[in-house]
């Protein structure tokens, strides 16, 4: 079993029992999520959102599987629970639960979803210090961390419309209905090539892991869903 877990296959619920993500069920319409209450956008007031899109049009079914089990096992107690776990999507509790975030693979679409929901702007963020940053960057840092694993793959890389009303649910899914504005990557560190997430505390969002792969926006146009023009905030 310790060779499982360490190749992230299944992950240790206690001295006697493992999680093995493969066995998840898959997300069931009109139940799950509206018992999380993610899909309650009427106390919501700061989204944020970052989609990965495998440019080839192919994610291997077993990438999202892995990043649950690593993100599981390195987040701290609480975040994530095998009740709000499935095969294509998982929801992390942070901040007291007032901040939800959504991870959700669509292996048809071949995109990868981080989608952050909280009452207030301040509530997205997370960290101390030079930590500080929205839970959404440091969600997607580990997911980049991870998908070194991957190197066959290209990601294109995109942030999503911050108006709750461009994340609506359709059947008792998440559904996406704004506009992708995609995102350029700014001169790599060389720090990045050596940084090792469980030295630097990224887990517990603290360092500077988030600011390793900073993004900027390639066109600045209004959300065609609801005209809004976006603001995305320093470290947003």
């Amino acid at each position: 079993m310790e060779l499982l877990c360490g190749l992230e296959l299944c992950v240790p619920l206690d001295k006697s029992s493992f999680l093995f993500p493969c066995l998840l069920p898959h997300l069931s319409p009109c139940i799950e999520l509206l018992d999380e209450g993610f899909l309650n956008i009427s106390d919501v007031s700061a989204v944020r959102g970052h989609r990965f899109r495998e440019s080839s049009g192919f994610i291997p079914p077993g990438l999202f599987l892995g990043l649950v089990a690593r993100l599981f096992q390195r987040l701290a107690p609480g975040t994530m629970e095998p009740t709000r776990m499935w095969k294509d999507c998982a929801v992390l509790f942070l901040n007291n639960k007032s901040t939800r975030v959504l991870l959700r693979c669509d292996l048809d679409e071949s995109i990868i979803d981080v989608v952050a929901m909280a009452p207030s702007s301040e509530q997205i963020f997370v960290g101390a210090a030079k930590g500080q940053a929205s839970i959404v960057i440091w969600i997607v840092h580990l997911i980049k961390m991870f998908l070194r694993n991957y190197s066959q793959l290209k990601f294109d890389e995109a942030w999503l419309c911050t108006n709750p009303e461009c994340h609506a649910s359709r059947d008792g899914r998440y559904s996406y209905q704004g506009s992708e504005f995609p995102l350029l990557s700014r001169a790599t560190s060389k720090k990045s090539k050596a940084h090792d997430c469980d030295t630097e505390g990224c887990q517990r969002f603290l360092g500077v892991g988030h600011s390793l792969d900073s993004m900027q926006l390639n066109c600045h146009e209004p959300c065609t869903t609801c005209g809004k023009s976006q603001v995305f905030r320093l470290r947003e």
